[in-house]
């Protein structure tokens, strides 16, 4: 397929439009591997684009949001609520904890702070 000037334009729209996307990925993740991620997906776009021209191009970027939606985000998520439950639960310790050494004193020493 013979490539014409706007090819190139879409390309590179498409290419800032994926590497933006990255932030859906867990940071450690894309730390990793986004540069990689990046050239493959450039890579796959081109040779689609190449073959079939813009249904191809749909394929590539409609695989693209499925990996968004399945995994970038559910990991994304993950990051952000892993540290959350473990600090409740943290407190949820420290609590209990707390109320059980009251409960220890109140029980060995009945005159101790009373």
């Amino acid at each position: 397929m013979a490539h014409v000037k706007g090819d190139s334009a879409v390309l590179e729209v498409s290419h800032k439009v994926y590497e933006r996307s990255l932030v859906l990925y867990p940071s450690e993740l894309r730390r990793d591997f986004g540069a990689e991620m990046v050239e493959v997906f450039d890579e796959q776009v081109w040779e689609a684009y190449s073959r079939s021209g813009f249904p191809g191009f749909l394929c590539v970027w409609f695989s693209a949001m499925r990996e968004f939606v399945t995994i970038a985000l559910p990991s994304r998520l993950a990051e952000r609520v892993v540290p959350i439950v473990a600090v409740t639960a943290a407190l949820a310790l420290m609590m209990w904890f707390a109320g059980y050494i009251g409960y220890v004193m109140g029980t060995a020493c009945p005159s101790c702070g009373h």
